[in-house]
């Protein structure tokens, strides 16, 4: 297939050779880290970077290093490609997945690409959170196969000693456990999963059979039911842990009526058996940060935490209208690493001071898109809760509205009267400057450069995107503002978070949007922005 126009072909080869020559001196480098910013400024170069990683896996003796960075860099494309999609970039992400989804079909039928790469590349979709295809996802299952005939067959005894290896190279920690073989298995078709799924819940490795528990949370409601069976079955044979219970609980909400019904069951069962909650050691809580919402709805959560002498670093990441995206921990850390951490974080994102329940107001907001969609949170949200807030989270909406009249209901009315809201407003004008976050702040959607183009002046351009763009979307940039003025509610003395509310409450009021700086800020940043398109 040829290469997009001004493809950087050969720049983009020799930073996936300097890259290479790292890993195999195995060093973490700048040239490592440099490839996905690369991709992330021209996502769609991602179309050479396939056609490197073909013909280098088509060469007999194919450099693995260079391999291993061009699926790096691929998958980086593909994060670019999602993250564009959510935002709402629609038709250019879309034809771009579409294209590279293509592009290795193709491959693949001409036999170009072994089993082992589609398998890699495969894993590349899940862990972005794209969906690998209906065709390519049968072309891989078809070469996988096709391998698996050729190899020794594997007895019990292999599988379990595999499943061992495992869990011992990753500490036989279940999340991490969970995370890998998900998406090592994100190619197969749902009867093979639930397989692999089904021996994990009864290996005699203890680990095994905790990171089971991760696919109640499939995508897939056939693989998420028979887990769902398989754990009942194992609580009536007292194979549970009090640990696995715990967890069962704290996911139970999020899951639908029927698997709850299930799990219900299991736990109550477990209980008639006499297992009870297991200890948890002592956890301080030594800081919490919360970003503000970026242009595409994200918003971040940081939690330091102190188990006895180490600390660990727990995050979360939120999206607006797709729920908990995220959650993990960086554990046994030094005093020194976490506060280096924390430095980082801060100079990189705006954070604001926050708290252990304005946390969990997020968590429980955002659940109730991933209920919407229909797409459970990630696993690694029960771990990030056992170390941050223990009991149970439900999915709790609140709408915009609802959210700023409680942000403000004990403010002074001084700081409520028509003076503030205009120093407030006034002040909005200020906030592109001020924050990183608002600088992301436009409306990515394909119809904002078609709106512009009608227009004749700059001027009259942003004129046209703020009557005719963000006009019908003044409500979603209302919740975004909300919920970021819910991050800083108990930062410093609540004047950020004043400021914020009051002009969210703007903005979802009928005030005209030339009289919001910030709406008019949106406007010409959408200008800009789609100008470069």
């Amino acid at each position: 297939m040829p290469a997009p126009a001004n493809a950087p072909r050969s720049k983009i080869l020799q930073l996936a050779k300097r890259a290479a020559g790292d890993l195999r001196r195995g060093q973490i480098t700048a040239d490592v880290q440099a490839v996905g910013l690369a991709l992330s400024e021209r996502p769609d170069a991602v179309v050479v970077v396939l056609d490197l990683l073909i013909a280098e896996v088509g060469k007999k003796r194919p450099d693995e290093a260079l391999c291993e960075v061009l699926l790096f860099m691929v998958g980086q494309a593909l994060e670019e490609a999602r993250m564009a999609l959510e935002g709402g970039g629609g038709d250019h992400a879309a034809g771009l997945v579409t294209e590279i989804r293509q592009t290795l079909t193709r491959a693949a039928e001409a036999g170009r690409l072994p089993p082992e790469v589609m398998l890699l590349l495969a894993q590349q979709f899940a862990a972005a959170k794209l969906d690998l295809g209906d065709e390519l996802r049968a072309l891989t299952v078809d070469l996988s196969e096709q391998a698996a005939a050729q190899a020794p067959m594997s007895g019990p005894e292999d599988v379990a000693a595999q499943f061992a290896s495992l869990a011992e190279a990753l500490d036989h920690d279940p999340f991490l456990i969970h995370r890998q073989l998900s998406e090592q298995i994100a190619a197969f078709l749902d009867e093979q999963r639930l397989v692999i799924v089904g021996s994990l819940a009864t290996s005699d490795v203890a680990s095994m059979r905790e990171a089971a528990l991760g696919w109640l949370l499939d995508p897939s409601p056939a693989v998420a039911r028979q887990v769902a069976q398989g754990l009942s079955a194992a609580a009536k044979r007292a194979a549970l842990s009090a640990e696995s219970v715990e967890r069962l609980v704290l996911m139970r909400p999020w899951l639908d009526e029927g698997l709850q019904a299930i799990l219900d069951a299991a736990i109550r069962t477990c209980r008639q058996h006499g297992l009870q909650p297991a200890k948890k050691p002592a956890v301080q809580i030594t800081s919490v940060l919360a970003s503000g919402c970026d242009g595409s709805g994200a918003q971040s959560v940081f939690v330091a935490l102190k188990r006895g002498r180490k600390h660990a670093l727990a995050s979360l990441l939120v999206k607006h209208g797709f729920g908990v995206r995220d959650a993990w921990i960086h554990e046994d850390l030094s005093r020194r690493e976490i506060e280096q951490l924390l430095v980082q974080i801060e100079s990189e994102i705006d954070v604001f001071d926050a708290s252990p329940e304005i946390a969990q107001a997020i968590i429980a907001h955002r659940l109730a898109d991933n209920l919407d969609r229909q797409e459970p949170p990630p696993f690694g949200l029960v771990q990030f809760l056992e170390a941050v807030s223990p009991s149970q989270i439900r999915p709790d909406r609140v709408d915009a509205g609802t959210l700023i009249a409680a942000l403000l209901a004990d403010v002074p009315a001084e700081r409520l009267s028509a003076q503030a809201v205009a120093a407030a407003l006034a002040a909005s004008k200020l906030w592109p400057k001020e924050y990183a976050f608002v600088q992301s702040w436009f409306e990515p959607s394909d119809a904002a450069p078609r709106t512009a183009a009608k227009a004749g002046t700059k001027k009259q351009r942003e004129e046209a995107v703020l009557r005719d763009i963000i006009a019908p979307r003044r409500g979603h940039w209302a919740e975004l503002l909300a919920w970021t003025a819910k991050a800083a509610e108990d930062d410093g003395e609540g004047e950020e978070c004043v400021d914020f509310a009051l002009v969210a409450r703007e903005l979802l009021g009928d005030r005209p949007l030339t009289d919001i700086p910030l709406a008019g800020w949106i406007a010409r940043n959408t200008v800009a922005v789609s100008a470069e398109r």
